[in-house]
């Protein structure tokens, strides 16, 4: 999502594994979570609708699952 986090060992442009951003993983599964109310918001539809793109969206789901746990 940025470059921000420079010294930080994860890499923000990646969503699931070892190296995957936690804030990056995190902020798709939130709008996953709350879709059907972000969705109808006219500032939010076009993140929600990126949702639609992401190929390892069901792997990113599945990785904060187990982190939750």
């Amino acid at each position: 999502m940025s470059d921000l986090c420079r010294p930080c060992r994860y890499k923000p442009s990646v969503r699931v594994g070892e190296d995957a951003c936690p804030f990056t993983a995190g902020y798709w599964n939130l709008l996953h979570r709350h879709r059907d109310r972000f969705e109808h918001n006219a500032r939010m539809t076009r993140a929600v609708r990126g949702l639609d793109r992401l190929r390892d969206l069901d792997a990113l789901l599945e990785q904060e699952r187990d982190r939750s746990d």
